[in-house]
């Protein structure tokens, strides 16, 4: 049975007192304080330095969170050779999935995945890519399947294919041309996007963190009309003219939307979406992880 106690010292020393602690862990105030006061009894030593506010970590509370969490890796380390030695018949994946590819790139790989291993214990978390990057980063996703850009440089990634980007422009926009073929390579100064009206992912969103660079590429201040999570919602919205949106080019293929939009793609070299699997760096994969990430490369290499 795994400790409590690091967990517990980590929260306080994030939070700076007892009560935001314990509401983060979900526990109540007066079982935290307990806890931990049991705990420094139990070693004879202070752990929590009260005096202050915030209240700090001793540097006794720190070291003994620095071991607990060398036991914590090790612990984990064992997880994973216990999943080899079993062969992948037991064990657990925790996966995180950029929303957008949930309905379509991840259920490339995840029925193969299933079939194959079916002991396996598959957790899907879906959150905004600058959430999945911390989640990595604390060991609590083993592996994640989103899109560049990835901003920590302590996390590492393996491309399993790219994909164009499209500007959808609606018959009733100034910048439509009805002689245009419904994709075609952008005829206009990007430039010329500037106050648009756009309706864009939510901010920490994989894809809105590629369109905010575009924009910043080319000085480009969008009219944010509407925000949304769903790309969906996005490129109906767009195709009946509420605003220009940017979206991949999965999208426009899977979608089975009838429209007069035309869609253009972007830049020079054209912008591309890169859709990655990533893992914190220096870190041993899981079994699972790491078949996944095998199963993930094989099937893109055949594309």
């Amino acid at each position: 049975m795994k400790d409590l106690s690091g967990k517990y010292l980590k929260s306080i020393a994030e939070y700076g007192n007892f009560s935001h602690a314990a509401k983060a862990l979900y526990i109540s105030q007066p079982y935290l304080s307990k806890y931990i006061k049991n705990l420094e009894d139990e070693l004879g030593i202070e752990l929590v330095n009260r005096r202050v506010n915030p209240i700090t970590l001793t540097y006794a509370g720190e070291r003994y969170l620095s071991y607990m969490n060398e036991i914590e890796q090790t612990y984990t380390k064992l997880q994973h050779e216990i999943e080899s030695i079993s062969n992948m018949e037991k064990g657990q994946l925790k996966l995180g999935i950029n929303p957008i590819l949930g309905s379509h790139t991840l259920y490339n790989i995840l029925p193969e995945f299933i079939l194959n291993y079916p002991g396996i214990e598959i957790e899907l978390v879906e959150e905004a890519a600058n959430d999945m990057e911390s989640l990595l980063l604390e060991g609590k996703i083993d592996i994640c399947l989103n899109m560049l850009p990835i901003f920590n440089q302590e996390i590492v990634y393996d491309i399993l294919y790219e994909e164009k980007l499209y500007l959808v422009i609606s018959p009733n926009h100034k910048h439509y041309n009805p002689d245009k073929k419904p994709i075609a390579h952008i005829p206009f100064n990007p430039h010329l996007l500037d106050g648009e009206k756009f309706i864009l992912l939510k901010k920490g969103l994989g894809l809105r963190r590629l369109t905010d660079e575009i924009f910043k590429e080319y000085s480009i201040n969008p009219n944010i009309v509407i925000e949304t999570q769903n790309i969906e919602s996005a490129f109906r919205l767009a195709n009946r003219g509420v605003g220009l949106t940017i979206i991949p080019e999965s999208v426009v293929t899977r979608d089975n939307i009838i429209t007069d939009s035309i869609f253009y793609t972007l830049g020079n070299p054209v912008y591309k979406n890169h859709v990655v699997v990533s893992y914190k760096k220096g870190e041993s994969l899981s079994s699972p992880a790491l078949t996944f990430l095998n199963i993930a490369k094989e099937k893109y290499r055949q594309f």
